[in-house]
Formats: structure tokens, C-alpha cells, sequence
């Protein structure tokens, strides 16, 4: 499921496996596209995701993105993109932090 840029989301019954189901955010048709234009401006485009891994990987492909950082929570994102300015880089962030950001 992760190969094919589903979330596997395990259902258990008294502890017991119940059924495995998928959830999916497709990319926009625009997505692939707006990547390459990024890149084409000479900028450092990075998948920052608290998605697992494969998922990650598998979006990150069609959108055409090859560094991913993967399975980040919230925070762990605000001290990525802190991380990032530290080093004197300029950071555009292109989604959310999430509810826990308390700065």
C-alpha cells in the first residue's frame, strides 16, 4: 500500500488483526509541474511529512521530488525549517505545522 502512496491503517478486534485499509491523498495535476518550476529557479525543493516512509517516497515520486524526510511530527518540522535558517538558508514552507505549534 505504501508503494502506491496509500497510508495502511491496521484494524484490530480484541487484539486481534480485523482488516487492513488504505487512505490516499492524490497529488493536485498541477503538483509535478510547480515542482519542477521550483527547481528550475535554482531552489531546494524537500518533502517534510509526517507520512511514513514508502508513502512519502511513492508521493514524493510523482511529484517528482528526490529528498524526503519522512515520518516528522509537528513540531519536528519547526525545528527542521529552524534547523534550515540557522544554517542561513531561506525556507518557504508549503502546508501546515499542525495543531501543536505553540510559537
Amino acid at each position: 500500500m505504501s508503494a502506491d502512496a496509500q497510508t495502511p491503517m491496521v484494524a484490530a478486534l480484541n487484539g486481534a488483526l480485523a482488516g487492513v485499509i488504505a487512505v490516499a491523498d492524490p497529488i493536485k495535476a498541477t503538483s509535478r509541474e510547480a515542482v519542477r518550476g521550483m527547481r528550475a529557479l535554482g531552489l531546494d525543493v524537500v518533502m517534510l511529512t509526517g507520512d511514513n516512509e514508502g508513502t512519502a517516497r511513492a508521493i514524493a515520486t510523482q511529484a517528482g521530488i528526490t529528498r524526503v524526510v519522512a515520518g516528522v511530527l509537528p513540531n519536528g518540522k519547526v525545528a527542521e525549517v529552524e534547523r534550515l535558517q540557522r544554517e542561513g538558508r531561506v525556507v518557504a514552507m508549503i502546508g501546515d505545522f499542525g495543531p501543536s505549534r505553540t510559537t
